[in-house]
């Protein structure tokens, strides 16, 4: 998927960084999450650098944290647990406990 990305924007050509942001989320992001269940998060992490790195066209050497944060871009299991609580309380009305905690 990352060589498809590739094909049709280099660092500085091809379609803008926006568009390439877009794709991102509503494609990668969601390939991701639904393999991130069988593979565990370590694989998910290293894949997703890759895309952040191409989107940016950011040298090898910049930290994953960094691109999240240029690009405004969560942590995938952040993402997951937000979505989660986002389905359960809006679209299943199921309520959440009083103390929600990080574990």
């Amino acid at each position: 998927m990352q060589q498809n990305l590739k094909r049709i924007a280099g660092g500085n050509w091809g379609i803008s960084q926006i568009h390439r942001w877009t794709l991102y989320k509503t494609v990668i992001e969601r390939m991701l999450a639904h393999g991130s269940s069988a593979w565990c998060l370590n694989p998910t992490f290293k894949m997703k650098r890759k895309f952040l790195l191409h989107i940016l066209g950011a040298y090898l050497t910049t930290p994953t944290v960094a691109l999240q944060t240029i690009l405004g871009i969560p942590p995938l299991h952040m993402q997951l647990q937000f979505e989660a609580r986002f389905t359960s309380i809006y679209r299943l009305r199921i309520p959440l406990p009083p103390f929600i905690t990080d574990t």
